[in-house]
Parts: C-alpha cells; sequence; structure tokens
C-alpha cells in the first residue's frame, strides 16, 4: 500500500503494519461522496491483498467522524488529492438521485469493511451518522470519544 492523499481521506502507514485512514473533509463533516466510497473500497482491497497490512484504523479530522452521505452534489475540492478510480461520467440531477446514487456504494463499502481479513477499528471522535455509524459498525472493534454522537435516521 501507498500513503497518500485521496478523495475525502489521507491514508498514512505507521510501523508495525498499521494503516490509518483518515476522513479530511472536516468543513462538511467528513460527509462521503460517491468518489470517496468507491476509493475506499479500492483501498481496503489493496490492504487484503497487502501482507504488510495487519489493523485498519477509520478516524476523521475535526468535529465528526463522519456524518453520513454528502448529498449536496457539489465537487470536493481536490487539494492534490489521487483518484485510485476513475470517475463515473453522467451524475445526478437532484438529491435524491445523489442519495439513492450513495446508498447503492454504502454496501460495497461496508462489505469491504466486513470482508478484510485484517482487524478494523473505527476511532469515533465525533459525529456518526448514517453511512458513518454503518461503517464504524462494520469495523470488528469501535472506539468512542466523550465527545462523540452517533445516530441514525432508519
Amino acid at each position: 500500500m501507498e500513503a497518500g492523499n485521496f478523495r475525502g481521506f489521507e491514508l498514512t502507514l505507521h510501523d508495525p503494519g498499521i494503516t490509518l485512514i483518515t476522513f479530511n473533509q472536516p468543513e462538511r463533516l467528513n460527509g462521503m461522496t460517491q468518489e470517496m466510497k468507491r476509493d475506499l473500497v479500492e483501498t481496503l482491497l489493496q490492504a487484503q491483498m497487502d501482507d504488510a497490512v495487519r489493523v485498519v484504523i477509520f478516524t476523521g479530522s475535526g468535529r465528526a467522524f463522519s456524518a453520513g452521505d454528502d448529498v449536496t452534489g457539489r465537487p470536493v475540492p481536490s487539494k492534490g488529492a489521487t483518484a485510485l478510480v476513475p470517475k463515473i461520467g453522467g451524475g445526478h440531477r437532484t438529491p435524491i438521485g445523489t442519495y439513492d446514487g450513495l446508498r447503492a456504494l454504502s454496501q460495497p463499502l461496508n462489505l469491504a469493511v466486513r470482508n478484510l481479513d485484517k482487524l478494523t477499528i473505527a476511532a469515533i471522535n465525533g459525529v456518526a451518522i448514517q453511512t458513518g455509524l454503518s461503517l464504524a459498525l462494520a469495523c470488528d472493534f469501535r472506539i468512542a470519544s466523550t465527545e462523540a454522537r452517533l445516530g441514525s435516521g432508519t
């Protein structure tokens, strides 16, 4: 695996075998876009194939772990981010269409976490709602700060 800044998250490698994924869109409460979810799935596939990786830890920057899906449809500032998978052409024209597309990518992301034969930890530093909560629940362990707030609308 290679460390780097990807669409919506940063990946850092620590010895021995610790991979840290930090959601880095604090101004959006680390809301997840379609591109971010697809890049996360690819990252987890790479972790699966790398014998040096023993643990994958998820956390968020700012005051949120992840406040769920980013349904705004606004492009995420790249800040030199690398795309792991190509962008899907077309797009949704309404918030409901955007939400449906994001929801369709939540299950593959959660399955990628659950199917990983490495230890997974959610370090919940703040708000974890909807997709953020689902991702945390898919991990083997969850560690929450006293400021953590968990919730789901469904």
